[in-house]
């Protein structure tokens, strides 16, 4: 009976949410002085989030500030797969995407510590 049970682990991240948050980000970042002539910006590319700016420390507040956003609309830091500040031209960029799902990998160790029991019926 054991082995006709299974389970689903779903872990899905709100896109609105998502798309909000870097909406007051995106307004953030235009109003603060520290942001001013540095070319910062934060938008979607595809599925994924690219932050830009002329350093790499620029670009890292940037993440911050989406982040901070993040936070504040209920979505855990563990959803965004950030990479590295990377340059590219005069520019610095760094990519994060969502992570919608969970590896394979660690959904089959999930599955290998899971044990169903069920109380004994009277």
């Amino acid at each position: 009976m054991a082995s006709d049970s299974s389970f689903d682990v779903v872990s899905k991240v709100d896109r609105q949410e998502v798309d909000n948050a870097l909406n007051q980000a995106s307004k953030e970042i235009q109003q603060r002085y520290d942001f001013k002539g540095v070319g910062a910006s934060i938008e979607w590319s595809g599925d994924s989030i690219v932050m830009k700016a002329n350093s790499e420390e620029r670009v890292l507040a940037i993440l911050d500030v989406f982040q901070s956003k993040v936070i504040k609309r209920g979505i855990s830091l563990k959803a965004i797969d950030q990479g590295e500040p990377a340059q590219s031209g005069k520019e610095f960029r760094l990519s994060a995407s969502i992570k919608e799902g969970i590896a394979t990998d660690v959904a089959k160790k999930a599955h290998q510590g899971s044990s169903v029991t069920r109380a004994p019926s009277r």
